[in-house]
């Protein structure tokens, strides 16, 4: 900001200057006088300011008249406030082109009183441009105390901001880098663009995190100081709510760890640590895991974020993304099943149906997704929902949305087998026709459980196996007559689906 100024209108009301004339450029009288200098030398390039009174004799200049257009020029360019001239010694008319170009940019030139030296008018000026800073450094202490207090009371966001539109005079409105609205005052005013809105920025530890914005047409000096007062406040202010927002989700992150990892925690635990941090015991819980490109993960992220808040507040319960390792881990709440179903709003919520369009979206990601369960047996899902991934991914390599209750069966298969010989019926079944693939390079295994598993499609099972309708043709071809399996058989191809099943999970393929 500028420092504190008086108009040149406020100058010429001096004793000092009550003789003075304003020979040209009468509609710059409401520039800002800052500081005074004297003309020294013809050559001022470089040493111009904003704000800036130039005084002169034109003794420098005195054999060149035809060089005072050109200051005038110059001075309008820096944005000076004007040129006062004692023309009685070396200067005795005004050049017709100096007064056009004063008339052009509005750069007042004032004819001074004969006989005051320039101490008289200097010392004069500097009194009043010094007066006037140290009433407007007097307000922005007084300012920045009654702000900073209401901040360290904790009075909120909403009177720092109703006492700076006080201050102002002007609705004003916080809004985040995103164009949300963080705070407004009066708090019902709506924000509207507008082609030339005047905004500042609001910075924490170096990055942009919000503007403020006035609806003031015109600021005096004082408003400016305001202003800068107001952003240091809210920049205190968001400072204080990122640091709580951090910590919160460091706590947050930390529970989320504790309940995936399995720890020992009690229900009750668990029921304190989230009603403390705002996840609701009431609701159900499930885990979704996103994993796949790296990248485009990371593309995608603030609009998953921006996702599940929305969803999150429509519902009043909060859901949370958590990164564990690279995957995306999303405990997403929902009402609970038990509430009464004759709320339909309950009813329809599904969160798989919110993030279905988002993942058909992206490119190279897939989601699994365990079941409902409460919040003390998250990490049921959260092993379903890795489960749904896995062995998602080995039943069928075109999807990418899974779920557990689609594996579910083929789990249980795994886990009876561990207690049941089904290694040998396997074998049995199957066992030439892997052994086959493994002598000779083939994928005659692949290839059946992708035919039965597309219901006979020579086509869709091509496009499982990146192949050509031909080739799967000529594969089955050979299964029959290599094999004598055949799949007219509905009870043949569940035995021959579950057992490529379960060779396809136990080994990992």
């Amino acid at each position: 900001m500028n420092p504190a100024g008086i108009t040149l209108r406020e100058l010429l009301d001096l004793p000092v200057l009550k003789d003075a004339k304003v020979i040209s450029g009468e509609k710059g009288l409401d520039r800002v006088v800052r500081y005074i200098d004297i003309m020294e030398v013809p050559d001022v390039t470089g040493w111009l300011r904003e704000g800036e009174l130039l005084l002169t004799t034109a003794y420098s200049i005195r054999h060149e008249p035809a060089l005072l257009p050109k200051l005038v020029k110059q001075l309008a360019e820096a944005n000076a406030a004007a040129l006062a001239i004692k023309p009685e010694r070396f200067l005795h008319e005004m050049p017709i082109a100096m007064i056009q170009m004063s008339n052009t940019f509005d750069l007042p030139i004032i004819q001074l009183p004969k006989g005051i030296p320039y101490i008289d008018i200097t010392h004069s000026i500097m009194e009043q441009i010094i007066n006037k800073q140290s009433s407007l450094l007097r307000k922005s202490e007084e300012i920045y105390k009654k702000l900073t207090t209401l901040v360290l009371e904790n009075s909120g966001i909403q009177a720092v901001a109703d006492n700076i539109s006080l201050l102002l005079k002007s609705p004003i409105w916080l809004i985040d880098k995103t164009g949300e609205t963080i705070v407004a005052s009066p708090s019902n005013a709506h924000y509207h663009s507008s082609p030339n809105p005047r905004y500042w920025e609001i910075r924490v530890d170096k990055e942009m995190v919000g503007k403020l914005i006035v609806d003031k047409e015109k600021l005096d000096e004082l408003d400016q100081v305001c202003i800068e007062q107001a952003r240091l406040v809210f920049s205190l202010e968001l400072m204080r709510r990122k640091t709580a927002v951090d910590t919160e989700k460091k706590l947050r992150g930390n529970f989320v760890d504790e309940l995936l990892s399995g720890l020992p925690l009690s229900k009750q635990e668990i029921l304190n640590k989230g009603s403390q941090l705002g996840l609701k015991p009431e609701a159900v819980w499930e885990v979704a895991i996103i994993e796949g490109d790296d990248e485009e993960m990371s593309r995608q992220i603030d609009k998953l974020n921006h996702l599940i808040a929305e969803e999150s507040q429509k519902h009043h319960i909060k859901s949370l993304i958590h990164w564990i390792g690279e995957r995306l881990v999303l405990l997403l709440g929902s009402p609970s099943q038990e509430i009464p179903a004759e709320n339909p709003k309950i009813d329809t919520f599904n969160w798989r149906e919110k993030l279905i369009p988002f993942i058909h979206n992206c490119s190279g990601i897939r989601i699994g997704f365990g079941d409902k369960v409460p919040l003390w047996e998250v990490q049921q899902s959260y092993i379903e929902a890795k489960k749904a991934v896995i062995f998602g991914m080995r039943l069928d390599n075109q999807k990418r949305i899974f779920t557990f209750q689609e594996i579910e069966m083929f789990d249980l298969l795994m886990a009876v087998s561990e207690s049941v010989e089904i290694d040998k019926f396997v074998e049995k079944k199957i066992g030439k026709l892997n052994q086959y693939d493994q002598e000779n390079g083939t994928d005659f295994v692949r290839t059946l459980y992708y035919y039965i598993y597309t219901r006979g499609s020579l086509l869709e099972t091509a496009k499982h196996l990146f192949l050509h309708r031909n080739s799967v043709k000529y594969r089955m071809d050979k299964i029959r007559e290599l094999f004598d399996i055949h799949m007219e058989n509905s009870q043949e191809r569940l035995v021959y689906f579950f057992c490529i099943s379960y060779h396809i999970f136990k080994n990992n393929e």
